[in-house]
């Protein structure tokens, strides 16, 4: 089948096409482009919200927030960073805004992030990171009175003169730092925008790609900022450079550096193609139009980055032009949006604390090894870059799960259980799955969503030398036939649905041989 005819078919619903397409996308980027320009919108969102379902796709929905702002007494951020972890969402920060409040409090940049990092357990994400760390600029750009998302006028950047003009030697000054930022915060962010065309709104290719390596070599998750472009050859650069530099997250921004001439449809386009090719399965935005932002989001946005009065990210999402002003407070209409553009979804909209904690209990639950960037079920990724980025954050180092992995595999192994039953067929039930294969005969799968058990199937059967068997979401089929059933969840719902005993959370398992009374109730 060529490009045209998977997209057809994975818009119905063909799992087949949809694992082809997946693997085919990145290498052949510019058919797929091609392709795209001609669906309808309709075709355009169901191709998008199809690439955000599992497993290709991360199907989280959340607000990443930028608190910090020289607009604010630093009473303010500490209060909004307290007020954001306990709405549990992740943060982002722009470090050359860090480092002018630390200057005003008499603070090195490092010293002020250690307390700010210490308000919060959510992972947290700088940018405006450079060779010697924070990169630092003069006042009229730190203070920048946002003329270009105020305008609404498409352009070409800021002139580089002003932007490119660097507070170097204040850069240099706290060099030694650098290593002690990298230790706080769980990804850093870059601008890939100086390779999409001559663009003004860069540091140099050089310096990124600096700043990725140091990244990737203190083991730090990288998101790379792109802007749509004309929508064309500049938007595909952007695009090949994510997957040549295995991007974790695909940041698109619009507003003015989208100078398509039908921008909305080239934003929602940009998100789809991001959607397909992104490893790391999060794209996110963090500036747009509000036109842009409700087509993107139905078109598979993950992220939107918002802020607090003050902070730049807090005009640039959402609002129309001459309403993007530097006093905006835009996290709560970001939300609305979302909740608006958004209805259905395994989690909270925006996702919020409890969300989190799901995630990191079933990363630290997997272990590294397993998941994204390390772990793979055969060309799928097991998890996307939020399981990575919340199993690295303090979250995570403060939730005790009563099991690991290797623990039940090996509970598994000594016991001799041959036939291994797994309610659920998500993430959880593929790492268990492929820890388990070598020395069982028969893996089970029940999932009450036929997709989700059909996709885990096809996968499993691929890639795994066990007998592996279809429940159709039949769960008491699913335990009747099996020695040792688990249910491969921390959602709390569906815990609670089955407290008499199914669960990795509560340490419990049903044996096929006598259901009313022999219950492991403790650890392996």
């Amino acid at each position: 089948m060529n490009v045209k005819e998977l997209i057809d078919s994975t818009i119905q619903g063909d799992i087949n096409s949809q694992y082809i397409l997946y693997k085919k996308a990145k290498e052949e980027i510019e058919k797929l482009f091609e392709n795209i320009k001609k669906l309808s919108d309709e075709e355009l969102i169901a191709l998008g919200q199809r690439f955000k379902e599992f497993p290709f796709g991360c199907d989280l929905n959340e607000v990443i927030v930028d608190v910090v702002s020289l607009k604010q007494e630093i009473e303010e951020i500490r209060g909004g960073f307290r007020l954001v972890d306990r709405l549990g969402f992740p943060i982002h920060v722009c470090s050359y805004v860090v480092a002018e409040l630390a200057e005003r409090e008499g603070k090195t940049p490092l010293e002020l992030m250690k307390e700010l990092r210490a308000l919060t357990s959510m992972p947290i994400d700088v940018d405006h990171f450079g060779q010697f760390g924070p990169m630092r600029y003069p006042e009229e750009i730190a203070k920048c009175p946002a003329y270009c998302y105020r305008s609404g006028k498409p352009f070409n950047g800021c002139p580089r003169g002003r932007i490119h003009k660097r507070l170097i030697e204040k850069e240099r000054r706290f060099a030694k730092e650098k290593e002690g930022w990298s230790k706080l915060v769980q990804s850093i962010s870059v601008s890939l925008m100086a390779f999409q065309k001559n663009t003004v709104h860069a540091a140099s290719p050089e310096e990124t790609l600096e700043v990725i390596d140091f990244a990737r070599s203190k083991k730090k998750g990288v998101g790379a900022i792109i802007c749509v472009g004309n929508g064309k050859d500049e938007l595909l650069r952007g695009l090949r450079n994510c997957i040549k530099h295995s991007i974790d997250e695909v940041v698109i921004e619009g507003g003015p550096y989208n100078t398509a001439s039908n921008k909305v449809r080239a934003f929602g386009e940009a998100v789809v193609m991001a959607r397909i090719i992104a490893p790391g399965k999060i794209v996110a935005t963090n500036g747009q139009y509000e036109d842009e932002l409700r087509f993107g989001l139905k078109c598979g946005l993950n992220s939107v980055i918002s802020g607090f009065p003050g902070n730049h990210h807090a005009y640039m999402s959402g609002y129309k032009p001459e309403r993007a002003t530097i006093d905006r407070f835009g996290l709560p209409k970001v939300i609305e949006l979302m909740t608006q553009e958004l209805k259905d979804s395994p989690f909270p909209i925006p996702a919020d604390r409890e969300s989190a904690i799901v995630i990191a209990k079933s990363a630290k639950f997997l272990g590294k090894e397993t998941i994204y960037p390390n772990g793979k079920l055969g060309d799928i990724y097991i998890g996307d870059a939020h399981w990575f980025l919340l199993l690295n954050s303090p979250l995570a180092q403060g939730i005790n799960i009563k099991l690991s992995l290797e623990r039940l595999t090996e509970f598994i192994r000594k016991n001799k259980f041959k036939k291994v039953g797994l309610l659920g067929g998500r993430f959880i039930a593929w790492g268990i799955a492929k820890a388990i294969d070598p020395f069982v005969e028969e893996i089970l799968v029940s999932d009450k969503d036929e997709r989700v058990e059909n996709i885990t199937v096809k996968v499993f059967k691929e890639y795994l030398s066990s007998k592996i068997t279809h429940c159709n979401g039949n769960d008491d089929m699913c335990i009747k036939n099996s020695e040792i059933t688990v249910l491969c969840s921390f959602i709390p719902s569906l815990i609670r649905k089955f407290k008499g005993g199914v669960s990795i959370e509560l340490c419990k398992f049903y044996h096929a041989s006598n259901l009313s009374s022999k219950i492991t109730d403790s650890c392996p």
